[in-house]
């Protein structure tokens, strides 16, 4: 009876090699890409085995958004950007916690219009790494992620203003990749996207 358990709950364990000298370049780009959770109509998918486990972290398919909506950018300071997971909860039922923390230099009207508007809207974030791979913050699951946008005006003649836009979301995966297009306002991104 063992055997045959064991037989079944194979692992989803993969090797983790790495060639020394290869870099491997911090950071993420300058625009990161949101849209509201209404505006999704149908979701890219996570492969999983059949015991439900995610055996991939890569997204199949792509995001399907309602008529007449797009990718909205959001500008930042890369070189103050924030952006990692971290291991929650209890095992057999930990999961992920992605925050990203993004600093938009402006701390005008649209900024703060921007700020109102996402205080109380859940939303999924795009995010491009260095390489040019994008990852998600929020999933269908767990209801996108939570947005609490705050500005800072600086003190004095060298402070630095700026209105952050801090993001967290749970994820069963560690910040799913993401190879489909991006519908923006300026024309579909990350058209021929290919496999990370």
């Amino acid at each position: 009876m063992a055997e045959n358990l064991i037989n079944k709950c194979f692992s989803t364990l993969h090797d983790m090699k790495y060639c020394q000298g290869a870099p491997v370049t911090p950071g993420i780009k300058r625009r990161a890409w949101f849209v509201s959770l209404g505006a999704i109509v149908g979701w890219p998918t996570i492969p999983v085995d059949e015991h439900e486990r995610p055996t991939s972290s890569i997204y199949e398919g792509a995001f399907k958004l309602a008529e007449g909506e797009k990718w909205h950018a959001l500008d930042h300071l890369p070189g103050k950007a924030d952006f990692k997971s971290e291991p929650q909860g209890e095992e057999p039922s930990r999961t992920f916690k992605v925050t990203g923390s993004f600093i938009h230099p402006k701390v005008d009207e649209n900024a703060a219009t921007a700020a109102t508007s996402l205080i109380n809207t859940r939303i999924v974030v795009l995010v491009e790494d260095m390489r040019g791979k994008y990852r998600v913050i929020g999933c269908e699951k767990y209801d996108g992620a939570l947005v609490s946008p705050s500005r800072d005006n600086g003190q004095g003649a060298t402070g630095s203003a700026g209105t952050t836009i801090l993001v967290e979301a749970d994820d069963p995966v560690e910040t799913p990749f993401y190879t489909g297009p991006i519908d923006t306002e300026d024309g579909i991104i990350n058209e021929a996207a290919g496999t990370v």
